[in-house]
């Protein structure tokens, strides 16, 4: 807390401040808010929680009317295993826009230029340097902090040589859980 105390002085706000922290108001959500209400706390910025429906959050973060937005628990995984999975949408500047879901506003441009540099990458040859042009651009926007990573989900699915079905289906996190209506039991 010391240190953070001591940026948050250096960026101008030695007595902390005050914003609102908006999530969604299904649980576990609200009691994830009050967690990082509290650590706010500790190093003196107050925030103020608006639990209200998903829709309702979701409209806040598109409109720009949201300071602050837990965002986790909104249903947005990794659709693809891809590092650009997350940037356009979440962190690049056409997300940057009313009705986008980049609710920061963060917007690099030079940035934008390197990803879309590294999503040009289609040669299988060349999968490592994508791989660290994205490495890259995320170790930049870790340095720019436009959000705070609060934790990674795992998600598991039990399978076993006895249950049938599409490979698909016990890896792409869009069937988490499985659709047990189109798996088999091996006789």
């Amino acid at each position: 807390p010391a240190e953070a105390r001591k940026l948050l002085a250096e960026a101008g706000h030695p007595n902390g401040f005050e914003t609102e922290l908006y999530a969604n108001n299904t649980d576990p959500n609200p009691r994830i808010a009050q967690a990082i209400q509290q650590d706010l706390a500790a190093i003196g910025i107050k925030a103020n929680l608006k639990t209200l429906a998903q829709s309702a959050v979701i409209q806040a973060g598109g409109d720009g009317s949201a300071p602050m937005i837990w965002s986790g628990g909104m249903d947005w995984i990794a659709d693809f295993p891809d590092p650009s999975n997350f940037y356009g949408p979440i962190l690049g500047c056409g997300g940057a826009v009313q009705g986008g879901w980049n609710w920061s506003w963060y917007c690099n441009e030079e940035l934008d230029k390197m990803a879309a540099a590294a999503d040009a990458m289609t040669d299988p040859a060349k999968k490592a340097e994508r791989e660290e042009a994205w490495r890259t651009i995320f170790i930049r926007i870790m340095d720019d902090a436009p959000w705070a990573p609060v934790f990674n989900e795992q998600r598991f699915t039990m399978h076993s040589p006895r249950i049938k079905g599409a490979d698909a289906l016990f890896v792409d996190p869009v069937h988490i859980p499985v659709h047990y209506d189109e798996v088999t039991i091996a006789e």
